[in-house]
């Protein structure tokens, strides 16, 4: 049987971005490409958020991830994705942060991408695709989810040790 998961390529082989327009000024889409262009500002991203703005950044709520990265979870209040910005540059320095792909409606956008990243402890590098759903009411964001692979990002402050992992159903088991 063929591996097909051997044929790889690269965020360089994906198709051109095909990022879309927002809809109005007031629109998720705007809202959201607003919040982005100055995230750890929380003056700047008050203007866009709804005072019961909700900001989940990579899970709902997952105590171990919490303790490598603070900013992990559901939080009220636009401080939340204020500081997780200023945090995450704490973390990393940013080598690269591309929107490829836009979409919106009525009440909800969606951002897909990648960014790259190098710790600051470690010097580590690291891509990771991400995603971000957005809701709107009112002319104001009321929701953010940011996603990306958290695996790759945690590893980058991997610094020794290895773990069994025990997920294919035949009993192999892989160390990382």
């Amino acid at each position: 049987m063929k591996n097909v998961y051997a044929n790889t390529a690269s965020i360089q082989d994906a198709p051109p971005p095909s990022v879309a327009r927002s809809a109005a000024a007031d629109s998720p889409l705007s809202l959201l490409m607003n919040v982005l262009k100055d995230p750890t500002n929380l003056a700047h991203v008050r203007q866009y958020t709804s005072d019961d703005f909700m900001y989940v950044s990579l899970n709902y709520d997952h105590p171990e991830l919490k303790a490598i990265m603070p900013w992990a979870g559901t939080t009220a209040g636009a401080e939340g994705l204020a500081q997780t910005f200023k945090d995450v540059s704490a973390y990393w320095t940013t080598v690269a942060f591309e929107l490829q792909d836009t979409f919106e409606n009525a009440d909800g956008a969606a951002a897909f991408g990648y960014f790259t990243y190098r710790s600051t402890v470690l010097g580590k590098t690291v891509t990771s695709p991400l995603a971000i759903l957005a809701r709107a009411k009112g002319g104001k964001l009321s929701f953010v989810q940011f996603m990306e692979d958290t695996f790759a990002t945690v590893r980058s402050f991997r610094d020794g040790g290895s773990y069994e992992i025990s997920a294919n159903p035949d009993g192999s088991k892989v160390v990382v």
